[in-house]
């Protein structure tokens, strides 16, 4: 006559059940559900990089700051700051170039770099601080495209070097 056994070899309890059963719904899982790290972003979002930082250097991105870190992706919206003793310096999708001294204030409001479909449409704000700009391929490609924002006016980037100091 056969039983059921109800031990293993070694003395522990059966379980039963099909441990191949688990195993591929764990991979099933991992594979239709891909899992990022809290603050990841989308790579065809990232507008930006963070070339170099010195000093109490910022990213503000929604209602978090964090310190500015080499190679860190930026987005639209985000909001770069510097210490009194700090600088900042970005290059966009574009090839744009940005350089906050100490004390500034930066704003990415709208980046969208597609010279595929002409879709080129560049905008910051600077609300405070010395800036110098060196814009890249969306102001050689459709001047009236790229814009800077102050407190007092907007200027608008035909393809050159510039220095915008704001109090």
């Amino acid at each position: 006559m056969h039983t059921a056994r109800t031990s293993t070899p070694d003395g522990r309890p059966h379980r039963g059940g099909r441990p191949w059963a688990v195993i591929a719904a764990l991979v099933l899982l991992f594979c239709c559900c891909p899992v990022r790290p809290a603050g990841a972003v989308d790579r065809a979002q990232v507008v930006g990089t963070i070339k170099t930082a010195t000093g109490e250097a910022l990213v503000e991105r929604m209602t978090e700051q964090k310190p500015a870190v080499v190679g860190d992706p930026l987005l639209e919206g985000d909001t770069l700051i510097t210490g009194k003793d700090a600088t900042l310096g970005v290059i966009f999708r574009d090839d744009t170039l940005l350089s906050l001294g100490p004390g500034s204030r930066v704003t990415i409001d709208r980046f969208v770099f597609d010279p595929a479909h002409e879709n080129l449409d560049f905008l910051t704000r600077v609300n405070k601080g010395t800036v110098q700009f060196i814009s890249g391929r969306i102001a050689k490609l459709s001047p009236g495209s790229m814009a800077v924002e102050t407190p007092l006016s907007t200027i608008g980037i035909r393809g050159t070097r510039f220095l915008i100091k704001v109090d």
